[in-house]
């Protein structure tokens, strides 16, 4: 049950979100005057080329980097990423969704967000109608509700960097220095993903492969020390040989 959980989910879901981050490159290919065709075949390849590099460092790094995917991985190579992505095929595909959100299950409650997900576009369009000129027509509740599905396995530390990002260029520079912002901000956005990747594969050469300290600052250092890094934002902890939940499922 397991595996087909996870084909289904690859097959359906990550295929659509990979096609949309597909359309996404294609869009800002077409935003630098990029041709179409060329844009297209870059993708493409790109695409091929990059399942063999992930597929390769991946086997590598399982056989290779001591305590991976593990909480206590002195590197921070825990594989948030691989957890979400298990966790999901056992609630989806062993446990099954009708014994936790169903009925009088655990968590059934979570069903009315339905509701206030079909509602609350809804009563913010029409503020931003009532009131065009306050803070309502800045709101997106399918930004804020979709956003926020990427918190596992993103931290709200993750959060706090792309918020103070999104709100420098798309709110203070788009005002004050609107034609800047007109020509770009695209770019830029492209800038700052590419400068990430390439300082990622420098810091990892440098630094991780070499044993060397990295620099200690409170950007890297003291995220790690809050009670929600070290598991300890936990209301209630079980002693050896308890469990949590349902005795039997319904």
């Amino acid at each position: 049950m397991l595996t087909a959980s996870r084909m289904f989910k690859n097959y359906g879901y990550i295929a659509m979100q990979q096609a949309l981050y597909f359309a996404q490159d294609l869009k800002l290919g077409h935003y630098m005057k990029v041709p179409p065709r060329t844009m297209f075949w870059s993708q493409l390849l790109a695409s091929l080329w990059s399942a063999i590099v992930q597929i390769s460092v991946m086997n590598w790094a399982l056989r290779s980097i001591p305590d991976v995917c593990s909480d206590q991985q002195p590197n921070s190579y825990t594989c948030p990423g691989g957890r979400v992505f298990y966790t999901a095929s056992i609630i989806w595909g062993a446990i099954g969704p009708a014994r936790i959100f169903s009925g009088d299950a655990t968590y059934s409650s979570l069903q009315w967000f339905w509701l206030i997900g079909g509602l609350t576009p809804i009563i913010t369009w029409f503020l931003a109608r009532r009131y065009p000129r306050s803070m309502a027509r800045y709101i997106n509740m399918p930004l804020i509700f979709g956003g926020s599905g990427w918190i596992p396995p993103a931290t709200v530390y993750t959060y706090l960097c792309w918020g103070s990002a999104g709100f420098l260029f798309n709110y203070y520079i788009k005002r004050k220095f609107n034609g800047w912002w007109l020509h770009y901000n695209f770019a830029t956005s492209a800038a700052l993903d590419c400068g990430l990747i390439l300082s990622t594969i420098l810091i990892f050469f440098t630094l991780y492969l070499t044993s060397a300290n990295a620099p200690q600052w409170y950007g890297n250092y003291d995220i790690y020390e809050t009670l929600d890094q070290r598991g300890l934002a936990i209301k209630s902890f079980l002693a050896e040989g308890e469990t949590f939940g349902p005795t039997t499922w319904p």
